[in-house]
């Protein structure tokens, strides 16, 4: 395995694209701007499933590779469908599949991979949550929240949680 798939998941606006650009920063020493972002989003900015890799100052490659998601949202008709989550866990999911947030992915999908190999599973879900106001999340997301926890844990994911200053 040449990199470590870590998804990054969690509510609409809470820095999900802006952790990845933080990353990316770091390592090079300067901004940079890897992940379209938007401050106080309402809405999801993220449709797609997309990888980011992560060069360093030489431009060399790290070992590890995020993926970005949807944002979750309270109501099941909006953001991203938790059983896609579970299928991006799985490594069902292909770089650059549209999200469709009333129906996850299938099998019959062109996006779906049907035998994924060890580089397309996640090997750690990472969970962004705002610590401004992190008391005040819509309950329906703290549950797809939970539902999402207890399916990596069955699967034997490792899971963290980063708390932005959004």
């Amino acid at each position: 395995l040449r990199c470590v798939r870590i998804l990054l998941h969690g509510p609409v606006g809470a820095g999900k694209s802006c952790f990845i650009n933080s990353v990316q920063s770091v390592f090079q020493g300067e901004i940079k701007t890897k992940a379209f972002e938007q401050a106080n989003a309402k809405k999801s900015c993220t449709k797609t499933y997309k990888a980011y890799t992560i060069t360093n100052r030489d431009d060399e490659t790290l070992p590890f590779v995020f993926n970005d998601i949807m944002g979750l949202e309270q109501n099941n008709e909006d953001g991203i469908h938790p059983e896609d989550v579970v299928n991006a866990l799985l490594g069902h999911i292909k770089d650059g599949y549209k999200f469709n947030p009333v129906s996850p992915l299938s099998e019959e999908d062109p996006g779906y991979i049907r035998e994924p190999s060890l580089k397309d599973k996640v090997h750690c879900l990472v969970s962004v949550v705002p610590a401004s106001s992190i008391s005040r999340m819509d309950i329906g997301v703290i549950n797809k929240m939970e539902v999402i926890r207890k399916k990596a844990i069955s699967l034997g994911v490792p899971h963290v949680v980063v708390m932005t200053g959004r």
